[in-house]
């Protein structure tokens, strides 16, 4: 098999001109670093790389109550911006755990995500944010929630004319805390047996008004558990509760088994893990109070 034609555009426009013309057949390498993996096992065989190394997608800018995150910002970068480390711990410490720091100074957020592994690390957190990304294409753009893009391993509605350009998060309000936790057979360089992020956000009675928990690699996308977020909407955060999230989470996820873990353990293992990022959590809040 031939190899594939390589174009550098120097412009978003030039790129979604070839985008356009190749459709499926044109494919944007960003890092590479999970792109040339998949053409050498010829699970991909696009016709035309469409590198968007010349196009400036890797701003971080903060807009209308949100950060626009440029689709490729590389992970290195992200921990890098002091504002992002601030605002969004959760994934900068999901990024803090991927891989190695060659994969983390190659790797991007849009790659991340345009892969649509139900293992990939970055989501969970991005999702517990209320991300949402925005897709370019010759005849316009569109913007949909990140939980929607996704609807299966390695598939997603991005169409064949399409770009991934931005990812835009919310600002989260006060008294919120988010964390992340990743399981692997390893710290780092290993992919996820369960990942997980939660966002939770207390009222000025203490009570959770809002709450995410979002689990990756325990189904084909990356899910909200909302049975288990509704047992603590409106709720102290007790430690009863706590326990009934977390063995509510664990039934309503759908793990399967493979060469890294078990399904059985995957379930057994979310329940650990929600339960440690929600006490987390509560630990965090107990400190944002104020003293009455």
């Amino acid at each position: 098999m031939s190899a594939p034609e390589y174009r550098a555009p120097e412009s978003l426009d030039d790129a979604l001109s070839v985008k356009r013309k190749y459709g499926a057949d044109a494919r944007v390498i960003a890092g590479g670093t999970d792109l040339i993996l998949r053409m050498r096992d010829q699970v991909f065989s696009p016709r035309v790389l469409i590198d968007l190394r010349r196009v400036s997608l890797a701003a971080i800018s903060r807009h209308a109550g949100e950060m626009r995150l440029g689709a490729y910002l590389t992970l290195s970068q992200i921990l890098a911006s002091a504002e992002l480390l601030e605002v969004f711990p959760a994934l900068a410490e999901a990024c803090r755990w991927f891989a190695g720091p060659p994969i983390r100074n190659r790797g991007t957020l849009g790659g991340n995500i345009v892969n649509a592994s139900p293992a990939a690390d970055l989501v969970p957190p991005l999702i517990a944010y209320d991300a949402k990304i925005v897709l370019v294409s010759s005849s316009g753009n569109r913007v949909l929630p990140l939980m929607e893009f996704f609807t299966g391993p390695g598939k997603t509605v991005m169409k064949p004319d399409e770009i991934l350009t931005e990812i835009r998060v919310p600002l989260t309000p006060p008294d919120t805390a988010a964390t992340f936790i990743k399981l692997g057979q390893r710290q780092s360089m290993a992919i996820s047996i369960v990942n997980l992020s939660t966002r939770l956000t207390l009222n000025a009675a203490r009570r959770v008004s809002d709450a995410r928990i979002v689990l990756g690699s325990v189904a084909p996308t990356a899910i909200r558990v909302l049975a288990a977020e509704a047992i603590l909407k409106g709720k102290e955060l007790s430690s009863d509760q706590i326990e009934q999230a977390a063995k509510m989470a664990s039934g309503e996820i759908s793990p399967i088994s493979d060469v890294r873990s078990s399904k059985d353990y995957r379930r057994r293992m979310t329940e650990v893990l929600v339960r440690r990022a929600l006490m987390a959590a509560r630990d965090e809040l107990a400190g944002t109070g104020s003293n009455d």
